[in-house]
């Protein structure tokens, strides 16, 4: 079934286009791969989707319900949440209090249990609760991001660039958490400079340059994709 959909898509800020008739199609519990250069419109893309940037033209539907025009928090609260680029925590509130604001959209009586369950899979967390956000390292920050947008409980994760500016093996935890969430039923949306990491772990990617969709495939083809190869691979 397929769970977002993006067609004709144009987006960008004021009169600046960075997207351009862009469209893609996420089926449910896949993981979907975006790749592209600096300013392809990788982050953008994930922010109209987000309702962060309104389109100006294009549809975006996810469940069958079009969501270009709604506001934000009714997106999250539909079951789409989005781990930023740079894990944007809150650095002046605790890591309890970070979590806690992930569940801002719920009403229900399961947050306590969610924020437990949270903490299991993320033991440095459990171990720093009181500590402030802005005092743990760029990996705990990460962890931290990712259980927040998990505190949603959402049907589509999205994240830009998780990896970014980790040691390796950090890296290699980072993709393992994605794949464990996936595993557990969790669609996901991935923005990845390291295109390599990105591409193994992908049901499907997408080649994003200058705001235009230029390529499309399996994980596999497109790792196997001679233009993929040079151009972002290095190989």
């Amino acid at each position: 079934m397929t769970m977002l959909a993006v067609q004709g898509l144009r987006s960008g800020y004021g009169k600046i286009e960075v997207l351009h008739d862009v469209g893609l199609a996420i089926e449910q519990g896949q993981i979907v791969t975006l790749i592209g250069a600096n300013g392809a419109g990788k982050t953008t893309l994930l922010k109209t989707i987000s309702g962060l940037i309104r389109p100006t033209a294009g549809t975006i539907e996810f469940e069958g319900k079009g969501i270009a025009r709604r506001p934000a928090h009714k997106i999250v609260g539909l079951g789409i949440s989005q781990v930023p680029e740079g894990r944007a925590v809150l650095k002046r509130m605790t890591v309890m209090d970070n979590l806690r604001i992930g569940a801002f959209v719920r009403r229900d009586a399961e947050i306590v249990r969610d924020i437990d369950a949270v903490l299991a899979r993320f033991p440095a967390l459990a171990e720093r609760r009181q500590q402030l956000a802005g005092t743990l390292s760029g990996g705990e920050q990460q962890m931290l991001a990712i259980g927040r947008a998990l505190m949603a409980r959402p049907k589509l994760l999205m994240l830009d660039e998780p990896s970014l500016g980790l040691a390796p093996i950090l890296v290699e935890q980072i993709f393992s958490i994605i794949l464990e969430i996936n595993s557990q039923g969790t669609t996901v949306l991935l923005v990845e400079q390291n295109a390599f990491k990105a591409l193994e772990i992908a049901h499907r990617g997408y080649v994003l340059e200058t705001g235009t969709i230029v390529q499309t495939g399996t994980g596999k083809e497109l790792l196997a994709s001679e233009d993929v190869r040079k151009a972002y691979l290095g190989i």
